[in-house]
């Protein structure tokens, strides 16, 4: 893989909404990411191990007080049908279809999932009092990825 071709891979990726790539041919394997890679925190822990155990301790903690409080979600989960981009406003200078603590009747639209150009309308699947709304509204969904909450 020369340099340009390089560069060009990363200039596309960067300008994709993709934040992951694993590329492999039988000379060269890329992986290019937008995240910050694990592999600092792994040379920084052979570096200054007490510090990396300190941190870990931390973590561990931190983490167990996030399960316990993901571990008991109001409501049951509306979840994305497709890949697209979530809009909780029918146009950008009304307000949304639903907030958190209005009332839904099964049915009612609470959003739409721009996929492919197409605007899909995202009914309630259940009536119920909104408890949270898990996305921004714009945002990039996936398929399967939980947008709100509604408690019957």
């Amino acid at each position: 893989m020369t340099y340009e071709e390089l560069r060009d891979l990363i200039t596309h990726i960067d300008q994709s909404s993709l934040a992951y790539v694993d590329y492999e041919t039988d000379s060269h394997h890329v992986i290019l990411s937008k995240e910050v890679p694990q592999l600092r925190a792994t040379q920084e822990a052979v570096e200054k191990p007490q510090t990396v155990v300190e941190t870990t301790v931390e973590t561990e903690v931190a983490a167990t007080e996030t399960t316990e409080e993901i571990a008991e979600p109001k409501g049951e989960a509306v979840e994305a049908p497709m890949v697209g981009v979530v809009y909780l406003q029918p146009t950008p200078d009304t307000d949304a279809y639903v907030k958190v603590g209005d009332r839904v009747e099964k049915g009612d639209v609470i959003c739409i999932v721009e996929a492919m150009k197409l605007m899909n309308e995202i009914q309630a699947p259940v009536s119920g009092i909104v408890t949270e709304v898990l996305v921004e509204n714009e945002e990039v969904v996936e398929y399967g990825q939980a947008i709100m909450r509604i408690e019957g």
